[in-house]
């Protein structure tokens, strides 16, 4: 069973690549599943609101939405626990 929870994320301490956006690619974030160990590019929704990630151990998924208020940070820590 798949849940789109509130996940714990925090800005990640680390990035694990040097970000160069290139013309016409779509915009993602990196994503560290702590829990599982995992790290994951995930890519911006084709409708451009969201991210969404999810976790390869446990399945739950968490979503970052796009828009004002919100951060420029790239990478992220995620934890299901």
């Amino acid at each position: 069973m798949n849940e789109t929870m509130s996940l714990r994320a925090t800005p990640s301490s680390s990035p694990r690549e040097i970000v160069t956006d290139q013309p016409n690619q779509r915009p993602w974030l990196g994503v560290q599943f702590v829990c599982a160990g995992a790290y994951q590019r995930v890519y911006r929704s084709v409708d451009g609101q969201r991210y969404l990630a999810r976790c390869p151990r446990c399945a739950k998924s968490i979503i970052f939405r796009v828009g004002e208020g919100g951060t420029n940070q790239r990478f992220f820590d995620v934890s299901c626990r």
